[in-house]
């Protein structure tokens, strides 16, 4: 092991093998009712309409790969989605105009694109529609910018620890933005509430009981990283021209790991890659989950309890029902990693130490290259993990740097530098 990774050979993790997944289970009509190839295809086909559209970069650390001996390491960089700086640009926007058009059919008995709304023509049923959400900050800005894009209104909730640098983010669409004095989990119930009595309709990336077709449209705007990859994968070079075999996914509610599991096993079968879920140690709902064999909150903090992590867009204490119906058999494994790992990470790919290019990544967004270099620093993991030299590595840089004061405190450095 190279020298310049001992800290993460040193770092305590907790790796749990899902006991409910196999590579012989098929994907039922239910999971495709969720995330399908059919239904995740129409989102794709949309989001790709939008202006300013362009496929994500897939960058190699070849260096890295080689230092930890594995044939590739890629990241999907998700960081310039619509300038708006994560993923989640694909997921609250999409269900937004879904919501949007819905109301502008049902009024006009016409049907209606995107284009059209995104022209103003309907401006006078629009701009009737208040839409809100609960978010630490990345879904928020996507449905702010959603409701922009389409000519309503929005209200975002955020919790107690949201930084002025996200609230301002999402403000810089026109949204208002409260700010509770409760954690993430008791913000959306907040927001839920709120929105019942204000006649508002909630675009929220995790479900509850009757609440489900929302977050299930906002799950199908995420697939597009996946769906973006395996086509990048493919047209490298004929050599490379092999699909991921490991897949080392964070997670916060589930939404993300759950689309691009679930539309991969729908597309792949037992071919697909072994899917890793990656979780801050203080907010694990899904690794809580996967060892109580049912829908769990997470522990929180040892000593006392209290769900936080400085992984702000993970930050959350209960999983997404619709996610965790996918993620409870179709990941193979789930594994908790320390906040003390975060700063060292970012600062990894800021500068490395191996030549390999640099890249700003969010302190949301490096959790699975964590968990990649501490799995791979022991042989034991790595034998668990099936992590050999013919492994290729797909990891997702699902933010930038949205907090830059923090990203400057752990990385030392100016993200625009």
């Amino acid at each position: 092991m190279d020298r310049s990774l001992t800290l993460w050979k040193k770092s305590q993790f907790n790796l749990l093998p899902n006991p409910d997944a196999s590579r012989i289970l098929r994907y039922t009509d239910d999971l495709r009712a969720i995330i399908s190839k059919e239904n995740c295809h129409e989102a794709h086909q949309e989001i790709r309409s939008w202006p300013d559209y362009k496929i994500s970069e897939l960058i190699s650390l070849p260096k890295l790969a080689e230092t930890l001996n594995f044939v590739d390491i890629s990241f999907k960089d998700e960081s310039n989605r619509f300038n708006l700086g994560s993923f989640k640009s694909l997921g609250g926007a999409y269900a937004v105009f879904r919501h949007v058009q819905r109301v502008v059919e049902e009024k006009t008995d016409k049907e209606i694109g995107s284009d059209t709304l995104r022209s103003g023509k309907y401006q006078e049923f629009t701009s009737q529609i208040t839409v809100t959400t609960a978010t630490d900050g990345n879904h928020g800005r996507s449905v702010a910018w959603g409701a922009q894009l389409f000519g309503c209104s929005a209200v975002i909730y955020v919790p107690a620890s949201c930084s002025q640098e996200r609230i301002a983010a999402i403000e810089e669409f026109g949204a208002h933005v409260i700010q509770s004095d409760l954690n993430y989990d008791d913000t959306v119930r907040l927001c839920a509430e709120n929105a019942h009595k204000e006649g508002h309709q909630v675009i929220s990336d995790t479900s509850w009981e009757n609440y489900t077709g929302i977050p299930t449209q906002v799950m199908r705007g995420y697939s597009l990283i996946a769906a973006e990859a395996i086509v990048e994968y493919f047209t490298r070079s004929f050599r490379e021209a092999i699909p991921p075999s490991h897949i080392f996914i964070q997670a916060g509610v589930g939404g993300m790991a759950a689309a691009i599991s679930g539309y991969l096993w729908d597309l792949m079968d037992e071919k697909r890659p072994t899917i890793i879920i990656v979780e801050p140690e203080n907010a694990a709902c899904l690794f809580a989950s996967a060892a109580e064999g049912a829908l769990t909150k997470a522990s929180g903090d040892k000593e006392t309890g209290e769900i936080h992590t400085i992984m702000a867009g993970l930050d959350c204490g209960e999983a997404s029902p619709i996610a965790w119906k996918i993620l409870s058999k179709g990941a193979d494994f789930f594994m908790t990693i320390p906040d003390d790992i975060t700063g060292p990470t970012m600062q990894l790919l800021a500068k490395s130490p191996f030549s390999d290019p640099a890249l700003v990544a969010g302190e949301s967004s490096v959790a699975g290259l964590a968990a990649l270099l501490m799995t791979a620093s022991h042989n034991e993991s790595r034998r668990t993990l099936g992590l050999s030299p013919d492994s290729r590595i797909l990891l997702i840089n699902s933010e930038g740097a949205m907090d830059k004061a923090l990203y400057q405190e752990l990385v030392g450095e100016d993200p625009n530098h």
